[in-house]
């Protein structure tokens, strides 16, 4: 696991009227959020590579499934290039919280969109976007990790 990448399970319940998510009940509540976000992203595309400078990202997906790869970039990290692997959606509803200078990138999986939502905590900064060359992230989103 890429240092200071967390991963939470979220509580849910299904009944007769429907479907119910508890996202932040006193537990992962975010300290200090200053931006959130819903969005869509089609089935196959690949949105890599980004990272925020000083926000945490706080990532959740609440329709189809996502497949979010993560690369640890950052100088004098524990986990300096290790890339990591996560899927969820609404067969596996969790929050994970990249922290600042982990690159990110996303894939909706399967045969529909996915509406992600997410959250930004801590300074506000602009999302650095980063090309296939300049990223060198050793991960082809073609093949599963296991």
């Amino acid at each position: 696991m890429i240092d200071g990448v967390s991963v939470r399970e979220l509580d849910s319940s299904l009944d007769a009227t429907g479907q119910s998510v508890a996202l932040w009940n006193g537990e992962g509540l975010p300290g200090s959020l200053f931006r959130s976000s819903f969005r869509t992203v089609f089935p196959g595309i690949v949105e890599a590579w980004f990272s925020r400078e000083r926000a945490r990202e706080r990532i959740t997906c609440l329709e189809g499934t996502i497949k979010l790869v993560l690369c640890d970039r950052r100088d004098g990290s524990a986990t300096s290039g290790e890339v990591m692997e996560i899927f969820l959606g609404e067969y596996r509803f969790r929050e994970v919280i990249v922290p600042p200078g982990v690159l990110r990138g996303w894939k909706a999986v399967g045969g529909r969109n996915a509406l992600i939502f997410q959250a930004l905590e801590g300074e506000e900064s602009a999302p650095q976007f980063f090309t296939l060359e300049e990223a060198d992230v050793p991960y082809d989103w073609e093949i599963v990790m296991q």
